[in-house]
């Protein structure tokens, strides 16, 4: 894997292109071997670069077509940033990707199945690692923008957008043991794709809910083991009422 600070200056430096207008929207970028050459790193760093731009919306990357500019600047301001507590946003999470996904499995085309495969070879390369936030970033982006709708496919950028902002996020992704998380994220990334390519809207639903879920649960355990005095889990029940209602 790229060193992660190379690529994050990398992917930097090309938002100060676009926002200097060396490039606008629509334009394509150069290519991978172009853009390695020119910064004079390898290709491995300009590979994450681009994934980073991607799941911040920045640019397109279409198989067999090149790479794309879709905005050259970041268009919404992160107006929660530092109002929101961790499980506020899982479970905003919770309630928009579940049903975003459960669209999505009616929506998805081929080549977004194979763009979400990609993403997990990506991930199964890194399981003895950290997670990957961008990685993991652009697997949620994708499954929204496989509903083909631009204004939900925004609304979880958003949301990752203030994750990423988010200081105690940032500390999260630091800690201990995230090589266990790889590999339990990768498998619930697993499930929730072969949901979508069964085409099975209430079990894509039910999988990323669980996903989440499943991440509420770790979260909780990492706040416990540093205590945390200020978290906000108690404010937010972990089955939602909709299940509670089912089993009755």
């Amino acid at each position: 894997m790229a060193d992660k600070r190379l690529y994050k200056e990398i992917a930097t430096a090309i938002k100060q292109q676009l926002s200097d207008g060396v490039y606008k929207p629509g334009d394509k970028l150069p290519t991978e071997r172009a853009l390695s050459e020119s910064f004079g790193v390898g290709r491995a760093v300009i590979r994450e670069a681009m994934i980073l731009l991607e799941a911040e919306g920045f640019i397109d990357i279409r198989k067999s077509s090149g790479v794309y500019v879709l905005k050259t600047e970041t268009i919404i301001n992160s107006f929660l940033e530092g109002k929101a507590g961790p499980f506020e946003l899982l479970q905003a999470r919770q309630l928009i990707e579940s049903s975003i996904t459960a669209f999505a499995a009616t929506q998805i085309v081929k080549s977004d199945l194979a763009r979400l495969y990609e993403i997990l070879e990506q991930e199964k390369n890194l399981l003895d690692a950290p997670p990957d936030q961008a990685l993991d970033a652009l697997f949620h982006c994708t499954i929204a923008a496989s509903t083909q709708n631009a204004v939900l496919t925004e609304i979880v950028r958003y949301i990752w957008d203030v994750r990423s902002r988010d200081p105690l996020w940032q500390m999260l992704s630091k800690e201990s043991d995230q090589g266990e998380y790889s590999r339990k994220g990768y498998a619930e990334h697993q499930e929730i794709v072969a949901a979508l390519q069964r085409k099975d809207p209430v079990a894509s639903r039910q999988s990323m809910w669980q996903h989440l879920e499943n991440i509420k649960q770790r979260v909780t355990r990492q706040l416990e083991c540093n205590e945390q005095p200020t978290f906000d889990r108690f404010l937010f029940e972990s089955i939602p009422l909709e299940l509670k209602q089912d089993k009755s």
